[in-house]
């Protein structure tokens, strides 16, 4: 058993107001007892499609940059594994200044343990993701940590479940999907059916943790294997918190073997 933190958070486009928060919540979040802490998607700084790519790029940093290396630090000071997203540098500057949509996961020692960036870019509802970013050409390994095999998707990626399926086919327990998720109609409830199925087909845990404020919706949720929302956060920026048993996971897919009895060789068009 050990307890996930979930930090919705309003994003500032100031680093170093983010940074302070982030000392904050993570402090909050270890006196609760927050084992695992997840920030949102880009918890770097806002980055509204109205940014220019010119400004988003001065933004950006590597992951060997001070953001980054802050985050490292507070995380190693106060014990507990931190994921996060970010505006990351590519190695070789784009000629449209565009950057990479990553997520970082930090253990408690201070290391990263795993790093994705984004690769199923949001161009939808009149969002266009790929004039602002350069896409992933991978999907995340799951890396091993003392809550099982965490994987990750980020936000736009729910509606990918063959994204899902194939970190869950490398041995994912828990899923960890940092998001920015815009609102609009019908957003809220794709958000929460999209989380919740993604939890209930692969009998694992999913833990989403959304922005708020500046057009986005909240709603973070932690879910259980049969689609169950342990916790589920408001609209306001707040930390929300749930404990995971990953004997849940065998138990549930007892009762919902489909893991089992999917037949892949049926599948190919």
């Amino acid at each position: 058993m050990y307890r996930i933190g979930l930090a919705q958070s309003q994003v500032s486009p100031d680093k170093q107001q983010n940074l302070a928060l982030a000392e904050t919540v993570l402090a909050d979040a270890r006196d609760a007892g927050v084992e695992l802490l997840v920030f949102p998607e880009i918890y770097m700084a806002t980055s509204p499609p109205s940014l220019p790519n010119l400004e988003r790029e001065a933004v950006a940093e590597t992951v060997q940059g001070p953001f980054v290396t802050r985050l490292r630090r507070l995380t190693a000071q106060l014990g507990l594994w931190t994921v996060f997203g970010m505006l990351e540098l590519p190695d070789e500057p784009d000629s449209r200044h565009r950057v990479f949509n990553t997520v970082v996961i930090i253990d408690n020692t201070g290391n990263i343990a795993g790093r994705y960036r984004k690769s199923h870019l949001y161009d939808a509802f009149s969002v266009k993701e790929s004039d602002m970013f350069l896409s992933g050409d991978t999907l995340f390994h799951p890396v091993s940590s003392p809550f099982g095999r965490l994987g990750l998707l980020v936000c736009y990626e729910l509606r990918f479940p063959e994204v899902a399926r194939t970190l869950v086919q490398r041995r994912a327990d828990v899923l960890l999907a940092p998001s920015a998720w815009y609102s609009g109609p019908l957003k809220e409830l794709h958000w929460s059916l999209l989380v919740q199925t993604r939890a209930l087909e692969n009998t694992v845990f999913v833990a989403a943790c959304n922005q708020t404020a500046n057009g986005f919706t909240g709603r973070s949720q932690l879910v259980d294997p049969l689609g169950v929302p342990l916790v589920q956060a408001g609209e306001e920026p707040q930390l929300i918190m749930g404990d995971v048993d990953l004997d849940r996971i065998r138990r549930a897919r007892t009762k919902l073997p489909t893991h089992e009895q999917a037949r892949p060789s049926l599948y190919t068009v």
